[in-house]
This record gives structure tokens, C-alpha cells and sequence, in this order.
């Protein structure tokens, strides 16, 4: 079936008059991510193209052009190269294996003649190219699995390559998944049977003073099996012919990215299932209202919903907490929410108890339904909270809460933890409307002491610091990965004698780890891989490193009697080093001397394995 749409849709390409749809690899190829798609802090400024877990696909000219620059590293963009055409767009290529002749001597020369496996060139004097002439090779480079990223530049805007002549391989509708209508504090979910239905809750319908606002949850895939959610290009929520509210995707600015925040909604399934795309413009509900939801695909499926608002609807909600919150204060909608659901719970019964400058104001599991609730919605019942305590298991657990003023645009929040100090700071705060609440908890992850911070997703364009007494943080910052689930070393933290602080653009769980373990070598073996378009032997080392990291390339050398420099090229997933077999030494071995981001380092003198005759 799928086969057949995308037959049928190079063919109504043709009939339009778009035959000349520029395709990378000379032929169809299937996205992947999409223009626009959620990146946490910023917008997916390209589309990603699938190269079905292979490398080494020719990526072809779209016009006549010169590449302006290109930059060898083992992540962001890994291999990449910025190509300048005659229209005066420039086209990003990203994640490559190689490039072609005469760049990809070029950049070996430089590398030689600078010692670093990461270089960069800015106009690099080789010949300029034609149409459909071969620019580079598809690889891995960066991050990920094998795929190709394109980006499309105008100025300093980034325009949706599948509105300007860029074939897009999708065969499918977007999926409506769910939906969720804030009136204040309060929050009601439709799943996805219930869109289908035509089924809207709304939490008061009694209410039609207080304006209401929606969030959609929206996941498109370009084929089957369903694997690589995308965003989409526009979402409209209407009232007969009148739009309650409208985003469209075809144009992005860099200086605009983290706008993304008051487009969409945090939720922890967002990467593997759809994002919350936020209509954040106040509806007066009528008697007998019914609304249209649109949601429009890059090749322009659409997808649509004729819904009616109802007290509640009977289908299976959107899952709220995840796998990788606890369930006692988690973040969903980009507000912290308080599971007083285990308040019942027969495996892990939690008490409640709200506390106001150390006096008990509520004993909620007697008080309160027992249910997940927002946290502001819980101020709205007890204003004052600034503390909960959990009883669990028999043991005693705090969460400590701060109510940011409705009118700041900036807030500080101290916390004491044994008489200790967090400080956060929070700059350019966004406007919403609903109670803004910053929440902080202490936990232990793989033996990590560390504080988990609510609300992620919060909506601010500015900047994000914390700060830790120097007794609480006696060792360096890490920060946890929300997917990965790994720790990651704050590069640019500051140490004083009274404290320690980072700053970013997004809350995220914070831990405390003293790395002095250098990275180790695996066991060597021979391999083949793609090399500038040509299948070439390879030596793959595997790097072992547990916390730290490793900083760049250039942290990573390379060399032998005779040989001051053999190129290396790291590949951060899954962590190991490629070395071209026919660069390394006529020796027997070689030396590697390579250091961690928090400064570790350790040299390996390696035996060369030598090839058989079958190989």
C-alpha cells in the first residue's frame, strides 16, 4: 500500500508540473524527521531522509553551486557541507560518510598538515559543480543512525525544503492522538478513539466565562511499519469558518528557534509518540459548538476531526507520566503534576502533606480526590504550598516548591536542603495562562546523588541557572539525558569556594560525580566501511567511557615511529574509533593517547591485526 501512494504521488508531481522535484539521492527517498519537528529547545531546521540503515548513497547537486564550507566532527552534524547555489539559497548536508573528489583530498591534506581529525574550511578552492553532480556520500557522522539531513537557507531564515521543489517521501495521514482543554487550572483529557468518536472534554461545562485553550497531540509517519515520529506542517482549530487558531510551518528563523517552547507542550512520550502542539488563543465555548481540527502533513495529507464538547469522554487517555518520571511529582504539558493517584496504591501507598512556612495545611490523601493533579491546580485549593512531604515505605521525602508571581518576567527561587542552599534563576519568563511553579526534589540515580527540577518544558526564552552550596556540590555538575537516560558533563560550569552553578536553556535533573576514571579501548577488529563512496578495510576500536564523555575529535590522537599523525575518526554511537586500514603504519602497532571531557587521559600502544588472504 504504501508503494502504491508514493507511485501515485510522483505521478500527481508530474501532473502538476513538478517533475523536476529535486530527490538527494537521484531517486525517492522516505523522511525520516520532518521540517520544524521538535528538538527540544529549538526547531528541526531541515528533514531527515531514510537510507534504509545503509551508507555511501551518492548526495547529488540540487543546482549549480559551490560548496562554501564544510567541517569534519564526531557530532552535531558530523561530516558536513554547506553548498551555495546560483539561486543564492544554501544547502546544508549533514551526517555524511565522505566527500567527493577533489574535497575529500583536500581535507585530508589539512588534516595531515594540522594535526586535528576535526577540521573546518571556509570556501575551499576546488571546482564549482553542476546539476546533479556528486557533492558527497551518505553516512552516520554526528548522531544516529545511518540517514541524510537537509537543510535549505535563505539569509538568515530556513525555509521547508518540501514547499520549494525537495521531493518528501510520505504516504501516510498524521495521527490524532489526543487532546487536552485547560480552562485555569484544571485540564481535561480525549484520547484518541475519542477524537475519532467526535468526543472534546472540557473540565467545566457549566463554565463559559473562563476561556478555553487546547493542546493536540499529533504524530506523522511516513510509511509503515510506524517507526520515527514527525511533526507536521500545520495545525487548525476552527469554528465553522472561523480560526481559533492556526500555526504553519514553511519559514523558520535561526533567532526564532527557541519559540518552539510556546508552540509546544512537554511530555516525556514526545519523542516516540507525537508532540503537543499548544493553541494558545482563548475560546468562549457556545451551546452546541462543534469545531473542525486540521492537522496537514509536509506533501499535504490531511487529517481532520469534527469534535463536540462533552463533561467527559470514555476512551483511553494520553499517558501522563511516563517511564522515566517517578510517579510522586512529575512534568506533563509542561506543568508539574503531584501523584496523589498512589495515595491507593497498593504496591507503593504514598502519603501527602502540604506544608506552608512548616505549618500543615492539608493531609491531602484525606482531602483531596486521588488522583494525578496538576500542582497549581493544587495552590488554587491550598495557596501558600511551599512544601511537600511524602511518607512512603516508611520513609520521609520532601518536595520543595516556589510560585512564580504572575506578572515576572524574571524569578529567583532558594530552597534549603540540610541547611544547604539551591539557587535558581529564570530570565525572560514567557506569559501563560496558568500558574507558573518551579518544584525540586532530591533522588538517587545509579548511585548518583542528584535533584530532579519541575517543570520541564518550562516556557522561558531566556536562560535557566542553578547553583548549589559548595557543601551540597562537592563535586562537578551532570546533567541527566531525558531520553537517554545518561549523564552528561556541564562543560561550562563555574566552581567558587561557596558554590557551584550551570546555566542553560531548559531544566533538566541534575547529579554530582567525581570522574577520575580515563576512557579504556576494546578489543580491536578489522571491518569494511564507506569511504568517500568506495568500500574500504577499517580498523574499529570501541571506546569505554562511563561518564564523561569525550569533548571532540581532536581529543583523540593518533600515532606511530615515523608517523606524527594517523587520522581517527570517533563515532559517538556506539563509541568507537575507525581508522582507515591503509593509513595506519607498516608496523606491527601504533599508539592512541585519548581524554574525557572532565580531563582524563590515557595513552594505548595497539597491536595492528593483520588481514588474511580473504580479505
Amino acid at each position: 500500500m504504501p508503494i502504491f501512494r508514493l507511485s501515485l504521488f510522483l505521478c500527481a508531481a508530474m501532473l502538476w508540473g513538478q517533475d523536476l522535484l529535486y530527490m538527494p539521492f537521484g531517486k525517492p527517498g522516505f523522511l525520516t524527521s520532518s521540517f520544524g519537528e521538535n528538538r527540544g529547545t529549538r526547531y528541526h531546521a531541515g528533514i531527515d531522509y531514510s537510507t534504509e540503515m545503509q551508507e555511501g548513497f551518492p548526495v547529488l547537486a540540487p543546482e549549480e553551486g559551490k560548496i562554501v564550507r564544510v567541517k569534519v566532527s564526531p557530532y552535531f552534524y558530523g561530516k558536513v557541507i554547506y553548498f551555495q547555489g546560483k539561486s543564492g539559497r544554501t544547502w546544508v548536508f549533514a551526517h555524511l560518510s565522505g566527500f567527493s573528489e577533489p574535497l575529500h583530498a583536500l581535507i585530508q591534506k589539512t588534516q595531515n598538515q594540522k594535526r586535528r581529525n576535526d577540521v573546518a574550511l571556509e570556501n575551499p578552492k576546488i571546482p564549482a559543480f553542476r546539476y546533479g553532480d556528486t557533492l558527497a556520500f551518505t553516512g552516520s557522522s554526528g548522531i544516529g543512525n545511518p540517514h541524510l539531513h537537509l537543510e535549505l537557507r535563505a539569509g538568515e531564515n530556513v525555509l521547508n525544503p518540501c514547499r520549494n521543489g525537495v521531493f518528501c517521501g510520505d504516504t501516510l495521514e498524521p495521527l490524532i492522538l489526543g487532546a487536552a482543554v485547560f480552562q485555569g487550572e484544571s485540564i481535561s483529557l480525549s484520547g484518541e478513539s475519542d477524537l475519532k468518536a467526535g468526543c472534546l472534554a472540557e473540565p467545566n461545562p457549566k463554565n463559559r466565562q473562563d476561556p478555553l485553550r487546547f493542546a493536540f497531540k499529533i504524530a506523522d509517519y511516513s510509511r509503515e511499519p510506524l517507526e520515527n515520529p514527525m511533526s507536521i506542517r500545520r495545525l487548525t482549530l476552527k469554528n465553522g469558518g472561523k480560526i481559533i487558531g492556526e500555526t504553519v510551518h514553511d519559514t523558520l528563523s535561526y533567532s526564532g528557534m527557541i519559540q518552539i517552547r510556546e508552540e509546544l507542550l512537554w511530555a516525556e512520550e514526545a519523542d516516540t509518540a507525537g508532540d503537543w502542539h499548544w493553541i494558545s488563543e482563548p475560546y468562549i465555548p457556545e451551546a452546541n459548538d462543534s469545531l473542525t481540527l486540521e492537522a496537514e502533513d509536509m506533501v499535504g495529507h490531511v487529517a481532520s476531526r469534527k469534535l463536540t464538547f462533552s463533561k467527559e469522554c470514555p476512551g483511553e487517555k494520553p499517558i501522563r507520566q511516563g517511564k522515566n518520571q517517578r510517579p510522586e511529582l512529575f512534568t506533563f504539558l509542561s506543568r508539574p503534576w503531584v501523584g496523589l493517584h498512589l495515595c491507593q496504591s497498593e504496591d507503593s501507598k504514598t502519603a501527602f502533606f502540604f506544608f506552608s512556612r512548616g505549618e500543615l495545611l492539608a493531609d491531602a490523601c484525606k482531602e483531596v480526590e486521588p488522583v494525578a493533579t496538576p500542582l497549581g491546580k493544587l495552590l488554587e485549593i491550598y495557596p501558600g504550598i511551599d512544601e511537600i512531604r511524602l511518607v512512603q515505605n516508611g520513609k520521609t521525602d520532601t518536595i520543595r516548591i516556589g510560585e512564580i508571581p504572575a506578572d515576572a518576567q524574571n524569578f529567583q527561587l532558594e530552597t534549603r536542603w540540610d541547611g544547604h542552599s539551591i539557587r535558581q534563576q529564570v530570565t525572560e519568563l514567557a506569559d501563560v495562562p496558568w500558574t507558573r511553579i518551579l518544584a525540586v526534589r532530591k533522588f538517587q540515580n545509579d548511585s548518583v546523588p542528584a535533584f530532579e527540577f519541575h517543570p520541564k518544558g518550562l516556557h522561558f526564552l531566556g536562560s535557566w541557572t542553578v547553583a548549589f552550596d559548595a557543601e551540597l556540590a562537592q563535586v562537578p555538575l551532570y546533567y541527566l539525558g531525558e531520553t537517554s537516560r545518561k549523564w552528561f558533563l556541564f562543560s561550562k560550569q563555574k566552581a567558587a569556594i561557596r558554590e557551584r552553578s550551570a546555566s542553560m536553556n531548559e531544566l533538566r535533573d541534575i547529579g554530582f560525580i567525581l570522574d577520575k576514571t580515563p576512557p579504556e579501548l576494546g578489543t580491536p577488529r578489522l571491518d569494511s566501511a564507506m569511504i568517500a563512496g568506495k568500500r574500504q578495510k577499517v580498523l574499529r576500536i570501541p571506546v569505554i567511557e562511563t561518564e564523561s564523555g569525550i569533548e571532540n575529535g581532536n581529543s583523540i590522537q593518533a600515532s606511530a615511529k615515523g608517523k606524527p599523525f594517523i587520522y581517527a575518526e570517533y563515532d559517538s554511537e556506539p563509541k568507537e574509533l575507525v581508522f582507515v586500514y591503509s593509513d595506519l603504519p607498516s608496523g606491527k602497532n601504533f599508539t592512541i593517547r585519548i581524554q574525557d571531557e572532565a580531563g582524563n587521559a590515557k595513552s594505548f600502544l595497539v597491536d595492528i591485526p593483520r588481514k588474511t588472504d580473504s580479505e
